[in-house]
């Protein structure tokens, strides 16, 4: 029943779509996608224990970092999509993905009902209160966790995707270490927004509405 709450979210169903979309540009690329996502997050393997959140972790990935032929992410593609394939609500979701902060985050506070995170950004220090629907109940206060955050389209905060554990004895050095990685990630992703998708078919109408002028 609480997978069925999530699959009614506006958010999934856009992500849904999304996924639509990129089956029908690259009809066999998602076979291709999991192999190199296996592949190349062993460690976070080891921490999934259910196919429902395999899924999660996979797609959000899939859809966020994984380069495709075009030179862009999916969401990149939905975003620069020029047919009205997606409605006004879902380009506002598909910019709130976007702009989906992942760091290394402090719980500071868990409701009684284990629904609401209090988190503190431990690079910037801002704090986020993270809405739930279907979470683990084993995380604790005070641990450190790694994931992505995105607004949703009524302005609350989610997780999207893996949220990675850590127990570590050392934290200074584990979250200076940790940090550096995060922010030279945050640097390309940044310098991906200065790219351009170009579609064949717009081309083609470029060629042809140049060809007409005199």
């Amino acid at each position: 029943m609480k997978e069925n709450r999530i699959n009614k979210a506006p958010e999934s169903r856009m992500v849904g779509k999304v996924l639509s979309m990129i089956d029908h540009l690259y009809p066999t690329i998602e076979n291709e996608a999991r192999r190199i996502f296996i592949d190349e997050n062993k460690e976070a393997m080891k921490i999934i224990k259910r196919k429902f959140d395999f899924r999660l972790a996979f797609h959000a990935w899939f859809i966020l970092k994984f380069e495709f032929p075009s030179g862009a992410t999916g969401m990149e593609m939905a975003d620069s999509f020029p047919m009205d394939f997606f409605n006004k609500d879902e380009k506002i979701m598909i910019k709130n993905f976007l702009n989906y902060k992942e760091s290394l985050f402090k719980i500071l506070k868990i409701s009684r009902n284990k629904r609401d995170y209090k988190i503190k950004d431990l690079i910037d220090k801002r704090i986020y209160l993270i809405k739930t629907l279907d979470f683990p109940a084993e995380f604790l206060e005070r641990q450190l966790i790694k994931s992505a955050i995105i607004k949703n389209i009524e302005g609350d905060y989610f997780f999207y995707g893996s949220v990675q554990l850590f127990n570590i004895k050392d934290r200074s050095n584990f979250i200076r270490e940790m940090i550096s990685v995060l922010n030279i990630e945050k640097i390309i992703r940044e310098k991906r927004k200065e790219g351009i998708i170009e579609w064949e078919f717009d081309k083609e109408n470029k060629h042809k509405k140049d060809a007409s002028q005199p």
